[in-house]
Parts: C-alpha cells; sequence; structure tokens
C-alpha cells in the first residue's frame, strides 16, 4: 500500500502560494504548523458536530418546508466554504469566497511538481499552501525542493518547473490528499473511456 500512495500521481488544478522558508529553522516552523493543525483540527470536529446535528434535523422539516431546508443547507454551505477561508489565514490574498484554481500541479502524498515565477535552490525548505476542488480542502505543507527547472511555463511569468517532496503535511492531510488522488484517478479514467 505504500508503494501506491507514494507514486499514485495526478494533474490536477489548485489554489497554491508558497514561501521559501528562510530564517526560520525548519523543525521549529514544523512544530507551529503542527500546533496550528491541532488547533484546527478541533474546530473542524466542532464544525462537524454541528453538520450532523443540521442534518438530523432537516428531513423533518423536508416535507413541509422544502424552501426553508434549502435555505438552511445554502447557509450551511456558505458558513463551510467561509471556515475554509478563514483557516487558511489570509493565505487567499484577497482572493476571499472567489477562491478559485491558480495553479497546475502534478500532486502525490509523496509531494508535488507546479510552475512558479522564480528559480529556487534545491534543497530550499517551501511553506506550500494549496486549495484542493472541488471541496474547497485546506492544506498547508513543507516541502523540500528536489528540482527546479526551466520549463515551458503554464502562464507567461510561470517559467520555473519546482518539484518538492514533502517533509511535513499532518496525517490527516495525508490520508484525504491519497483519496483526492485516487478519486481524480477514477474521474480521469472514466473520461478516458468515454472519449475512446
Amino acid at each position: 500500500m505504500e508503494e501506491r500512495r507514494r507514486f499514485s500521481r495526478i494533474d490536477d488544478s489548485v489554489f497554491l502560494s508558497y514561501k521559501v522558508l528562510d530564517g526560520t529553522p525548519v523543525d521549529e516552523h514544523i512544530k507551529r504548523l503542527e500546533e496550528s493543525s491541532g488547533q484546527q483540527q478541533k474546530l473542524q470536529s466542532a464544525m462537524g458536530e454541528i453538520d450532523g446535528r443540521i442534518n438530523e434535523l432537516l428531513p423533518a422539516l423536508e416535507d413541509t418546508l422544502p424552501e426553508v431546508v434549502a435555505m438552511f443547507q445554502l447557509l450551511n454551505s456558505k458558513v463551510s466554504l467561509l471556515s475554509a477561508v478563514v483557516a487558511r489565514g489570509g493565505d487567499d490574498n484577497g482572493a476571499g469566497a472567489g477562491l478559485k484554481p491558480s495553479h497546475k500541479i502534478n500532486l502525490s502524498a509523496g509531494g508535488a511538481s507546479f510552475h512558479g515565477p522564480d528559480s529556487v535552490r534545491v534543497h530550499d525548505h517551501l511553506e506550500i499552501s494549496l486549495t484542493l476542488f472541488p471541496e474547497y480542502y485546506f492544506i498547508k505543507a513543507v516541502g523540500r525542493v528536489v528540482g527546479c527547472r526551466e520549463a515551458l511555463p503554464s502562464a507567461p511569468e510561470f517559467n520555473k518547473l519546482i518539484a518538492v517532496e514533502w517533509v511535513y503535511l499532518n496525517e490527516d492531510d495525508r490520508r484525504y490528499t491519497v483519496a483526492h488522488v485516487l478519486k481524480k484517478q477514477a474521474e480521469q479514467s472514466r473520461q478516458a473511456d468515454k472519449t475512446s
């Protein structure tokens, strides 16, 4: 299974931002991310409990007040989206609720490659924030640069292909990434079958 997790890869479109970790020792930075991840998981758990309670109550109203149920579902979706934006801690560069894919990447549970505007050195460490779609699932990770080269740009200013391997990706995010990759692979396989 570990082989499959490490090598299952997809091309995907995500919202991505990154910064080179200069000055702060990587271990200290990872420790801060782990602490904030624990707090985030508690908040997500509380949100999940509230969602569960809402989902228990709505069916009783569905026959008599379908418009109210639809409104609650829309509001619940909006709150979930807002919580994802808040979880980003402002990393969306002002995109807010209009968050949409910004990068095409090659993604796996072991790392990623993507186009960037500037060269980075092999062995540099990057803090990477990415949002997976369509779920708006936010991940903050630390990757070690394993390659950076000139490449055909995905956009004129993005002419460097940067490859990283994860040195920090919390276990929940790693599991989610594996599930996301496998789901996208299945979707891409179905699409390929339809076109052939």
